[in-house]
């Protein structure tokens, strides 16, 4: 038997291929949607897909069940309180999927999702259960959070009390051996305090976890739906998304990697499409075609593009020779499938007007005091709110990157700005946003928060 993990930085998603060697046959859960990894995967190990499973409607990212059902001609295997316009196998408490000699059981475990069931893998029929596969129910040193489907007809509080149910009542019935291999980890918004650890046991989740730690129902709904950070506007898009007969990845990518010239990319904007500039940073605020937000491919790319930019938007992406593909597949891996088009930034440096280029200004830790002095400046704070009550500089206005744009409606444009995060990446993507709504006057503070200058801001 062989449980394979599949880890996806950006988005902290995990996949699993389970597989029996002997027979050559595989069954992939929750994939993302650029199902290639897999298959290259299962050809290095000589084995055939049987089917794709999800444990629930993910809404962080598309999934790719049906690529791959498209691919292999392979079943789709939900739990059966799922629905979905696509056909697939509904699985009941206790219902088995065998994988050659491998043996995997259903535990319906709803409270992150009405519909969401973990998996049991087994080597065989008679063996005892060897890991679970929880999906969004029970994380590394959390739980799943209940809030993001509370408007189907269920309150966070009723999913709520669903999960605690779902985590003593069926998986903290498995025996402490039994592995758990979670679909996040740490940075993903479908919990709180996610480990950067991948994999577990239930023994250590049990006495560590403290989520579990609950003394009673009443006290977990109240730990598990307080202080949950705001959910990024593009999770209910993939929640819909990943439940509909939709386009390919494949289709995607080649409509929209359409090399666009400098004329092209003036119409398409003139039309209402977005500049989405996915360069370094550090090599963004040196110049770029006004009005294009900078998200970097060097960070978590997805989940903050999918936090700036409305789902639907349509989207020019402009990068190197080597990011733009690149970037296209890690848009579709959240269902942004609207890009119209990429621009090689080589191509149109070498041809924009001076009013077309725009540049950013960066004001170094060691002359923070003196453009403040100068200018003025009101500190803008764009880091999480967890952030910002730990240590942030005195008078500074918090205003959460994913948020700021509805926050900055109501700023005087003309108001001297002085942008920061922790190191720089989401910071750059503010000020780029902020000029874009027409603040001249923002500035961005180089490397991100810096406590020695609490002191004397």
């Amino acid at each position: 038997m062989l449980i394979h993990q599949c880890y996806l930085s950006c988005l902290s998603q995990a996949s699993y291929v389970i597989a029996d060697e002997n027979a050559g046959e595989a069954l992939i859960v929750d994939p993302r949607r650029d199902v290639e990894v897999y298959e290259a995967f299962m050809e290095a190990h000589g084995l055939r897909l049987v089917g794709v499973a999800l444990t629930h409607f993910h809404a962080d990212f598309l999934a790719g069940h049906l690529e791959l059902r498209s691919r292999h001609g392979v079943p789709i295997y939900l739990g059966a309180h799922a629905e979905a316009e696509f056909e697939f196998k509904a699985l009941a408490e206790g219902d088995e999927v065998a994988v050659g000699d491998v043996r995997i059981s259903v535990l319906e475990t709803p409270g992150h999702t009405p519909e969401s069931v973990s998996y049991v893998v087994r080597e065989s029929a008679e063996a005892p259960p060897h890991a679970v596969l929880t999906g969004d129910t029970l994380f590394i040193g959390d739980v799943g959070r209940p809030d993001l489907l509370a408007s189907v007809g269920v309150t966070s509080g009723e999913l709520a009390a669903m999960l605690h149910r779902s985590l003593h009542e069926k998986l903290m019935a498995l025996p402490d051996e039994v592995l758990v291999y979670p679909a996040h980890g740490a940075g993903s918004l479908c919990g709180k305090n996610l480990s950067t650890d991948t994999v577990s046991t239930i023994g250590a989740q049990r006495s560590g976890n403290a989520a579990l730690q609950a003394p009673d129902v009443s006290a977990f709904v109240a730990m598990v739906t307080a202080e949950q950070p705001p959910a990024p506007a593009y999770f209910l898009h993939d929640a819909v998304l990943n439940k509909q007969e939709r386009p390919l990845l494949e289709e995607v990518r080649s409509r929209s990697a359409v090399s666009l010239g400098l004329d092209d990319v003036r119409q398409r904007a003139a039309s209402g499409a977005l500049l989405l500039d996915v360069r370094h940073e550090d090599e963004f605020h040196l110049g770029f075609m006004a009005g294009a937000i900078n998200v970097g491919l060097n960070g978590r790319f997805a989940p903050w593009a999918g936090s700036v930019i409305e789902p639907g938007r349509q989207i020019v992406v402009i990068g190197h020779e080597g990011q733009l593909e690149e970037a296209v597949v890690r848009l579709g891996r959240i269902g942004y499938d609207s890009v119209v088009g990429v621009a090689d930034w080589a191509a149109l440096d070498a041809s924009l007007s001076t009013q077309e280029r725009d540049q950013t200004v960066r004001v170094p830790a060691d002359a923070v005091v003196d453009h403040l002095s100068v200018s003025g400046a009101t500190i803008v704070d764009v880091r999480a709110p967890g952030e910002h009550r730990a240590a942030s500089y005195p008078g500074s206005r918090s205003a959460p990157l994913d948020r700021l744009a509805g926050l900055a409606e109501g700023w005087d444009r003309g108001a001297p700005l002085l942008v920061h995060c922790a190191g720089g990446y989401r910071s750059s993507c503010a000020v780029s946003l902020l000029r874009g709504m027409g603040f001249q006057a923002v500035a961005d503070l180089e490397g991100g928060f810096h406590p020695g200058l609490v002191a004397v801001v």
